[in-house]
């Protein structure tokens, strides 16, 4: 029983953690298509709040994948450390987790910013320059995420080696 709320933990994190790549795409370009500063800055704090959940989402998937890991080997003359499938996993979770929480704030804090100075008329004279620049990180960024996400559940899909005949 335990081993199944485990892994239920671990969906729900992922959904999460799906909801927030998402909708954070979906905000990212409603912003960019909106035609006032106002209505820029707002689906602007709407999309911060919205990424607040990715923190949320890491934590369950650290502890209930924690949990799984413990589930799955305890007692088992396997270790984890042999399953190739397992240990890329890790380290792909550990790159969206630093991408997220390095790059995520810190490009939409810096959009913010110049959208405020930009309704407050103290933005630089490249202020649509700038503006260009960071719209291309931030979808540089989703892009970035989205495809570890998605090598992260192809390798829980068909890493497992419950599908010989598929890889």
């Amino acid at each position: 029983m335990k081993v199944s709320i485990v892994f239920l933990v671990h969906l729900l994190g992922f959904g999460i953690l799906s909801a927030s790549l998402l909708g954070g795409f979906i905000l990212d370009r409603k912003l960019r298509s909106q035609p006032d500063l106002a209505l820029k800055l707002y689906t602007a704090s709407v999309g911060r709040i919205l990424g607040l959940l990715s923190p949320i989402a890491a934590l369950l998937l650290l502890a209930s994948g924690i949990g799984n890991i413990y589930n799955r080997y305890a007692g088992s003359s396997v270790s984890w450390f042999s399953e190739g499938w397992l240990v890329a996993k890790i380290v792909l979770f550990v790159l969206i987790v630093l991408n997220g929480a390095l790059y995520g704030p810190r490009l939409t804090l810096g959009r913010s910013k110049l959208l405020k100075s930009m309704q407050d008329q103290t933005a630089p004279a490249n202020a649509d320059a700038l503006s260009r620049s960071l719209n291309n990180q931030i979808t540089l960024f989703y892009l970035v995420q989205t495809i570890l996400l998605l090598l992260i559940v192809f390798l829980s899909v068909f890493g497992t080696g419950k599908h010989p005949g598929l890889i």
